[in-house]
């Protein structure tokens, strides 16, 4: 007797693409975390703040993402919540404003350190290419279409 084997395709959701510019905001998010800090409430934040459905598994993905959470959560690790006697709501809102222009600035610097990284990286292959000997000046000189 020949027996057939059935196979059901279970379509499975795709992952959640993350943009560059959401995953900034994602970043941002965690370094200003308070309180106990888990994959869950990070998911669930997200969705709430963004509106964006993702799951840990997407998010352990990103490596800048993974980093940030991994470094907040040790950050957080034993810190307990302190309450100041008495501060005016104006600033605890400039205190949070400035606790996120902090993160930005954080996040931003270790971007453009990554892009000098890579453009140092691109002029030292263009030194080693042979029609470009001793001639770097024609890979860096002005184009036309920035001459506005």
């Amino acid at each position: 007797m020949l027996s057939t084997l059935i196979y059901i395709e279970r379509k499975m959701p795709a992952q959640t693409k993350i943009t560059e510019d959401v995953q900034f905001k994602i970043e941002r998010l965690i370094r200003l975390w308070e309180g106990k800090l888990t994959w869950e409430l990070l998911t669930q934040k997200i969705y709430m703040d963004m509106g964006i459905k993702v799951s840990r598994q997407t998010l352990e993905g990103y490596n800048s993402i993974y980093i940030a959470y991994r470094n907040q959560k040790e950050l957080l690790r034993g810190v307990s919540q302190k309450t100041p006697k008495s501060v005016s709501l104006k600033e605890v809102n400039l205190i949070k404003r400035v606790e996120v222009l902090e993160a930005e600035l954080q996040i931003k610097e270790k971007i453009i350190n990554e892009q000098k990284r890579f453009l140092q990286r691109i002029l030292q292959n263009a030194t080693e290419i042979p029609a470009l000997k001793g001639n770097l000046d024609a890979l860096i000189s002005a184009r036309p279409e920035d001459k506005l």
